[in-house]
């Protein structure tokens, strides 16, 4: 029996930063995000009394005895996984992400949720995308110590456009429901380009963290604005006001820059300067910021003009289209 499963990518409007404790717990926090078609895929396939670890996208592939596994940075995500269930047989874990590290769109949760689904479905545990979302961020924010928030790995389990909420001991998933035809025109005006260089996430938010418990209230002030943002983003949507909805990822870039010297650079400022001259409302970069993908949402008559801006500047658009679907899993004879 083989067990495959996919989760996906997702791209973030607005209030990125207010999904990382300590601040969601103690304030709350939201995040208004949409998932794309673009996937993490875990595979299974029972192996005996061996664990074998391959991930095809690094070139990478580890074996070891069906036991606890060591981190040792390598593969550790994977393994985190691994471990958190008491396997007494071996499988082959085989994952393919079609999206880089470093891209801000939340690769590491998508895998990390891909593996979790792969793994309740073949150990008959029927775990809902709740149970699988938090699992993912136990992984990646406990048993690993990675530092970051909730959104991604909730993002990956749901699937599709969602406000999200946090608190310490819950955390909320409202989907967006739109006309079709305002769905397709969000679709339409929303832009991703690659900038050229990977982000490193960790670096970025032990920058935040020290500047939260350094300067608590002046930190504390900026995440109320993006937490704002992201309610008012929301009702924008409902609203159809589009045009506003895209003044306000301008807005929210400009209170995400106040978080960490390191979100933005002047290479980065310069291509977005451009694209808003050519006809973007507002964008922000995807993650922790420092690099991966730039989102920018154009005005209703001026994406042409921003691709051509973005592609006299050698970016190229990337082809995407929003996903509805969370993680999903199925099995092969």
């Amino acid at each position: 029996m083989l067990i495959r499963s996919r989760a996906p990518f997702r791209i973030s409007f607005g209030g990125g930063g207010t999904d990382v404790p300590p601040y969601c717990w103690e304030h709350g926090g939201a995040v208004l995000n949409v998932t794309v078609n673009r996937y993490a895929y875990a595979s299974l396939i029972p192996l005996g009394d061996k664990i074998v670890l391959s991930s095809v996208d690094l070139n990478r592939e580890l074996e070891y005895s069906v036991s606890r596994l060591p981190y040792d940075g390598n593969l550790d995500l994977i393994k985190g996984v691994v471990n958190q269930f008491r396997l007494d047989k071996g499988f082959r874990v085989e994952t393919f992400s079609e999206m880089q590290p470093g891209s801000g769109m939340g690769t590491s949760s998508s895998l990390a949720v891909s593996l979790i689904g792969a793994f309740s479905e073949a150990l008959g545990l029927n775990m809902n995308k709740y149970d699988i979302a938090m699992l993912a961020y136990r992984v990646e924010r406990v048993e690993l110590g990675q530092l970051g928030g909730y959104q991604d790995q909730f993002a990956a389990a749901f699937g599709g456009l969602n406000l999200m909420e946090f608190f310490k001991d819950k955390v909320k998933v409202t989907p967006v429901n739109l006309k079709e035809e305002v769905l397709e025109e969000l679709q339409y005006r929303t832009l991703l380009f690659f900038t050229g260089k990977a982000h490193f996430s960790p670096e970025i938010h032990s920058d935040m963290k020290k500047k939260y418990e350094e300067e608590k209230e002046r930190e504390k002030q900026v995440r109320d604005e993006l937490k704002r943002i992201a309610y008012e983003l929301h009702r924008a949507l409902k609203n159809e006001d589009l045009d506003y909805f895209g003044q306000l990822i301008n807005e929210n870039w400009e209170f995400k820059k106040k978080m960490s010297d390191k979100i933005s650079d002047e290479a980065i400022d310069r291509t977005y300067d451009a694209l808003i001259r050519a006809g973007g409302l507002g964008g922000k970069i995807q993650g922790a910021g420092g690099g991966g993908f730039l989102l920018m949402f154009t005005k209703k008559d001026k994406r042409g003009e921003v691709i051509k801006e973005a592609m006299r500047m050698n970016l190229e658009p990337f082809s995407f289209r929003f996903e509805m679907e969370g993680v999903k899993s199925w099995k092969i004879q």
